[in-house]
């Protein structure tokens, strides 16, 4: 199943290696709770992957699968997928509304295919032959509903690079949407192995990456490498970038580096820090609201301790409600 960030975990080492790093250098959790605050309007949303995406949290025993109403009064955005040309998301985009989010809507599957290859992501993305025609009549089924009213962006593709898409399929996607959707920005995000060949057509409107496993990307020199590469890879004035936050925990992250589910907060924290410090940020987006989908001892953001919940409700809160 395609979701936005799509969590690739292949380096467990990494973790320990950072907190070890950050231990010897005396490096403490970035900030309390108390001392969140943002002086700048660049960072307008916030909100998670995988809140309409068919996702079912194995954490709360039910079929739901629409978290739309658990993020009411601290997020603005949050992830919704379609996989057909015949998806109606006139209803979901009005619950959104409802619960006063956008979505960023994930249409990967209408304009690609996926199949499997020997390279590292094991994964190849192609545009489809008729990827204009299924973007049509798409387009043309839901033309009240994809209006900035309910949109704040178009998820384009997941890790093109690292899923060996070509450039001049990235950038046949994105003609074919923006023609026909022009006022709504485009967006994707790179793995960070595949920061090197970062693909930003001028089509492309917002750009992230995403390198889950830093208990402290402020500090962490490796992860803000990464920042400044897909900074500087930018093709144009105006290309926003997205913050991809690790809210979620799993096993290994105790295992391996005493990280706990109650520990996820300060992580949280140091994410906000840098996205409110960079003027070209747009978005601080959490992977990923549900559990579940990387493992069944996943858990989302929805999952962890109150503590954290409520650090993460600080955070959304200053940066939706405009002080």
């Amino acid at each position: 199943m395609n979701t936005i960030f799509y969590c690739r975990i292949n380096n467990r080492f990494i973790l320990g290696l950072l907190l070890l790093c950050m231990i010897g250098y005396g490096q403490e959790p970035v900030f309390a709770i108390n001392s969140l605050k943002s002086s700048n309007n660049h960072l307008k949303y916030f909100g998670f992957a995988g809140v309409d995406c068919g996702l079912r949290d194995p954490h709360i025993g039910s079929g739901k699968t629409d978290f739309a109403d658990e993020l009411s009064g601290f997020a603005n955005i949050g992830q919704m997928c379609v996989y057909s040309p015949k998806d109606s998301i006139g209803k979901r985009v009005a619950l959104f509304h409802h619960y006063g989010l956008k979505a960023v809507l994930d249409v990967e599957a209408l304009l690609f295919d996926r199949k499997s290859v020997t390279t590292r992501s094991r994964t190849e993305l192609t545009l489809r032959l008729d990827a204009e025609k299924r973007w049509s009549a798409f387009a043309n089924l839901n033309k009240a509903a994809l209006v900035p009213k309910y949109l704040a962006a178009i998820y384009i593709a997941d890790e093109p690079a690292w899923n060996n898409m070509s450039l001049a399929d990235f950038k046949r996607a994105l003609k074919i949407v923006k023609k026909s959707l022009p006022d709504i920005p485009t967006m994707s995000i790179e793995a960070w192995k595949a920061i090197d060949h970062i693909m930003v057509p001028k089509e492309l409107d917002w750009i992230g990456f995403d390198r889950y496993d830093s208990v402290d990307p402020a500090h962490d020199q490796k992860w803000l490498a990464d920042l400044k590469a897909v900074t500087s890879a930018r093709t144009r004035h105006g290309q926003k970038i997205v913050i991809v936050a690790s809210t979620q925990w799993l096993p290994y992250y105790q295992k391996d580096a005493n990280v706990r589910p109650e520990d996820m907060g300060r992580i949280a924290e140091s994410y906000y820090h840098v996205a409110e410090s960079q003027p070209g940020v747009i978005a601080l987006v959490g992977y990923l609201w549900p559990g579940g989908l990387d493992g069944p001892s996943q858990l989302g953001a929805r999952d962890l301790p109150r503590n954290v919940q409520q650090i993460l409700r600080k955070i959304g809160e200053q940066i939706i409600l405009k002080r």
